[in-house]
């Protein structure tokens, strides 16, 4: 491993720690798990219904966890499920009104936290930093799809 090999590892490491802080503050917010924040943020964000496929294609988990999840949820009133129309065995996760302002409450915490970080830093380099971690995540991303391995 390089020198700069190293360097980046324990920076991503401290980054891995920072986001899970954010994704704990997130949990804290919902008062569920990771999967089910993932999933309730996915229909928030999209604001239309999923059909449990998507769902489970957006989380990279199964049919059968996002059925699971999608009853955890269902039992929080937080989402409802709508049967479709054309296919019996199609259902549809639908984002209730109540986990919407669950959503809503958890990226307003996160992005409340964003505004403290980017108000600390250098004003004059922020398009610069922003602009080398994109390409950096990216990069990341890039070389993940490439050693995936499916279990």
């Amino acid at each position: 491993m390089t020198n700069n090999s190293t360097k980046f590892h324990d920076l991503i490491t401290r980054l891995q720690v920072v986001l899970s802080e954010i994704d704990y503050t997130q949990k804290a917010c919902l008062q569920a798990g990771r999967m089910e924040c993932m999933l309730l943020n996915y229909l928030y964000k999209t604001k239309a219904p999923a059909n449990m496929n998507e769902l489970a294609k957006e989380l990279n988990v199964s049919h059968s966890r996002v059925t699971r999840i999608m009853d955890n949820l269902v039992n929080k009133q937080l989402v409802t499920r709508k049967p479709s129309e054309d296919d019996r065995r199609c259902w549809f996760a639908i984002i209730t009104d109540k986990g919407m302002k669950l959503a809503e409450n958890s990226q307003k915490t996160v992005l409340d936290q964003q505004d403290s970080i980017v108000a600390k830093l250098p004003k004059k380099d922020i398009d610069d930093i922003y602009k080398a971690l994109k390409v950096y995540v990216d990069k990341y991303e890039e070389v993940l799809k490439e050693t995936y391995i499916e279990v």
